[in-house]
């Protein structure tokens, strides 16, 4: 039996209810961009550099290692072997997640929460009751609220990184005040993507006069978009609308959803009065590499402006973006 209950995760589909209702701390990790080259001696350097980010600060960082991973792409899968071989003696799991909507789609998905439900009472032992789960859910959808009354008026690298606070501290944990009010004097833009570095590309958005409304990131609004609130009057009831409402998320692009995805971005562009929007993707993630052709072809159908920018997470390279940066904004 494990003795210490903090939990690290690293994509938003995984199912923090179920972990805060097994009386763990579940503990977004983002990694260390400063220290990708560290991981490299067990994950090739063409993969993902967030994967490599949150090895590299495993690695460098004291245990217990245990992890909930999801098996949302490649390189997180990729994580979650590296993870494994690499810390044996913690709790490390994967969550497989169907990439289509439907009844067959939840069914398989509340099957894996169950098997992962078992396998928290297996190394815990503890028991996650209907209270517990419902207990959880609600506080879950309080956090949710709490971020959105908070990041109102709060813009660009101040709004991803009270996000990623959000994303990190606990239910009932006060989030603090953002220091800053971000960019919010130039032309208005939506970002969007996987994931991002705010101390990298997105702070240089603000430099050049961005502002940056709604984050359309893993780790910035896009979790904090929809409720999910199960409903239910047993464990199995609740496990199966849990399922249900994570896979009626504001979808990744890794999901079978692609009109769904650019249906709700172009709302959100009209609903922020966004002038344009800025495309920008971590480098090697095929999943937004296949997505930005149609992305472009959607947003030129409604008259929408677009940029895409790459990433390689630590942001070095982020000046030479600036001049396409400003270009783009004079453009707006």
């Amino acid at each position: 039996m494990h003795e210490d209950n903090a939990v690290a995760w690293f994509c938003t589909y995984t199912p923090l209810e179920i972990l805060d209702a097994s009386g763990l701390t579940p503990v977004r990790h983002f990694g260390d961009p400063g220290s990708l080259e560290s991981a490299d001696s067990f994950l090739h350097p063409a993969i993902c550099p967030y994967v490599r980010a949150c090895l590299a600060a495993a690695i460098a960082g004291g245990g217990p290692h245990h992890a909930v991973f999801v098996n949302s792409c490649d390189g997180m899968r990729r994580l979650y072997d590296a993870w494994s071989d690499r810390f044996r003696d913690d709790f490390v799991y994967l969550v497989d997640l169907p990439r289509n909507p439907g009844a067959g789609s939840e069914r398989l998905l509340a099957r894996e929460y169950k098997r992962l439900m078992r396998e928290l009472s297996h190394s815990w032992g503890r028991e996650i009751t209907t209270g517990g789960l419902l207990e959880a859910s609600h506080a879950r959808e309080e956090r949710r609220l709490d971020y959105l009354r908070a990041c109102e008026g709060i813009y660009g690298a101040a709004r991803l990184r009270l996000a990623m606070e959000a994303h990190t501290r606990p239910p009932g944990d006060v989030l603090p005040e953002a220091s800053e009010g971000g960019g919010n004097h130039g032309a208005p833009v939506l970002l969007t993507g996987n994931l991002l570095n705010p101390a990298g590309l997105v702070s240089s958005l603000d430099r050049a006069g961005a502002s940056v409304a709604w984050i359309d990131l893993c780790n910035g609004d896009r979790a904090f978009a929809s409720p999910t609130l199960p409903r239910g009057d047993d464990v199995d009831g609740l496990l199966a609308s849990l399922a249900r409402s994570y896979l009626d998320r504001h979808p990744c692009a890794r999901m079978s959803e692609p009109e769904r995805r650019y249906d709700l971005l172009v709302e959100r562009v009209r609903s922020e009065e966004a002038r344009g929007v800025i495309y920008a993707s971590l480098k090697f993630c095929d999943s937004y590499l296949y997505d930005f052709p149609r992305v472009q072809k959607r947003l030129q159908e409604e008259g929408i402006p677009l940029l895409r920018l790459e990433s390689d997470y630590s942001d070095g390279h982020v000046g030479q973006l600036l001049t396409r940066v400003e270009a783009f904004l004079e453009m707006l």
